[in-house]
């Protein structure tokens, strides 16, 4: 929760204005590394909102009898996906008497520290989200479904889908149907496309499910020696990002262009002043992004 003034005064760390204090603890901690780089790739967007248009291509070739007409066929859009960028902004106000009367920390060195993990923090989560809300219809993709639907459509006609149409727990024989489907994904044309699995996303809660099923060299839950197929299956290995929200969900992340994006209009950006009226300290921080998905292609969802 925010502090309701927005200020940072003598009686917001009144101990700290008193010599005798052992540590000032709980407010800096170590984080995880940057989880969503795992998933998303980020590009620089020097617009307001950048748009991905999808198209579907020929079909296949008709037979033609002798003195027949050639089908013709040719290149039609489908959708588009805008990425509307958003400002996330946080400040700080330090009176001048804290900042002179703490003892213990340099109010303005730190505020900088800690807004900067709070932009972090932020950025991550608004990433994770993509995530968290991918079977949800109320934050569609560019063709209007979910992200993970067992309905998008193929733009010439046919529909495909990128999860399984129940929610199947993360194992070693879901990894298997999940890799065999994505195999057979088509293009907007219905052709066969070279779509191949390369990372698995899952939350803490299945990090030691992922290592049973995937570093075993011989079946897992098996007594027999059968060899594990599905071992080096995810040549980018295995991810667990600590802001997925379920617990059970998990998705596999494909090689297909054009998949998880982060457009960075402006990254980390700090500013600071002194108010003349008050001689208060403020220092704000913000960044300007849109986070999301263009083709549906680049995942396959466990279901929900």
């Amino acid at each position: 929760m925010a502090n309701p003034s927005g200020i940072v005064s003598q009686g917001s760390e009144a101990r700290l204005l008193q010599e005798g204090i052992n540590a000032v603890a709980t407010i800096e901690h170590k984080d995880y590394e940057m989880e969503y780089s795992k998933i998303f790739a980020s590009t620089k967007s020097e617009k307001a909102y950048e748009l991905d248009v999808s198209l579907s291509g020929p079909g296949l070739a008709s037979l033609k009898p002798e003195g027949t007409e050639t089908v013709y066929d040719g290149e039609k859009q489908d959708f588009t996906t805008t990425y509307t960028h958003a400002v996330f902004s946080l400040g700080t106000i330090i009176t001048m008497e804290a900042q002179m009367n703490n003892l213990y920390r340099d109010l303005m060195v730190k505020s900088g520290k800690t807004l900067k993990r709070s932009l972090v923090h932020t950025d991550e989560q608004l990433a994770a989200n993509v995530i968290n809300n991918s079977y949800d219809s109320a934050f569609p993709i560019g063709d209007a479904l979910p992200l993970f639907s067992t309905a998008h459509v193929l733009g010439k006609g046919g529909t495909f889908s990128n999860r399984f149409t129940v929610f199947t727990p993360l194992s070693q024989a879901a990894v298997e149907d999940a890799t065999i489907t994505i195999e057979d994904y088509r293009d907007g044309a219905g052709l066969l496309i070279d779509a191949r699995a390369i990372k698995l996303h899952i939350p803490r809660q299945l990090r030691y499910t992922a290592d049973r099923i995937l570093a075993s060299r011989f079946e897992p839950d098996s007594a027999n020696n059968a060899i594990n197929p599905v071992v080096g299956i995810f040549p980018g290995g295995y991810h667990v990002n600590h802001r997925f929200t379920s617990a059970t969900e998990w998705f596999i992340q494909t090689d297909v262009d054009d998949g998880f994006k982060i457009f960075d209009r402006m990254g980390y950006t700090f500013e600071q002043d002194n108010d003349f009226g008050t001689s208060n300290y403020r220092h704000k921080g913000m960044f300007y992004k849109s986070y999301g998905l263009t083709d549906p292609r680049a995942g396959y969802g466990s279901g929900q």
